[in-house]
């Protein structure tokens, strides 16, 4: 694990944060995270999951990310298997992972990755962020990108929120 306090410093991210931002908390109060205000935010549970889902709709979708959020119940196990099932899963969605890694996020064990491929006839990235925080829960992030404009900038800005995230438990 590197011991790097922000996961932004691993992409060499240097993006503006957002300004007019407002807070908002799963409905479970598991976490909380800055929004920009002007986006579109829904939240959604269920017994073992507390989502947040977001997005600028005021941009085409070549031009921004879609971003989600959730706590989930269940065990996180960084190991030969989780590796081995993310890669099936990458695969099986035709998802080429094209970087991953593994460091403490808010001293936390953490694993992210960046998938590509094609969606709806665009070409499509989605950074992927898992952060154990218990025995038996952990956290779940992604933002997905369509295009291939400005895609390493749009993951940037999107972990820039991910960074804001405070967790309540």
């Amino acid at each position: 694990c590197t011991n790097s306090p922000y996961l932004s410093s691993e992409f060499d991210c240097d993006v503006e944060k957002y300004s007019k931002l407002k807070v908002y908390s799963d409905i479970n109060k598991n976490f909380r995270i800055d929004i920009p205000s002007n986006w579109k935010t829904e939240l959604y549970y269920s017994d073992f999951e507390s989502e947040l889902f977001s997005a600028d709709t005021t941009k085409q979708l070549t031009q921004t990310y879609i971003l989600d959020a959730s706590f989930n119940s269940g065990r996180l196990t960084l190991d030969k298997e989780f590796y081995k099932k993310n890669d099936s899963v990458a695969r099986l969605n035709d998802l080429t992972i094209i970087n991953s890694g593994n460091q403490l996020f808010q001293e936390k064990p953490t694993y992210w990755n960046i998938l590509e491929g094609s969606r709806n006839g665009f070409p499509y990235y989605q950074f992927n962020l898992m952060v154990k925080l218990s025995r038996n829960s952990y956290f779940k992030g992604y933002s997905e990108v369509y295009g291939d404009s400005a895609v390493y900038d749009r993951i940037c800005k999107s972990i820039t929120i991910f960074e804001s995230i405070e967790f309540l438990e």
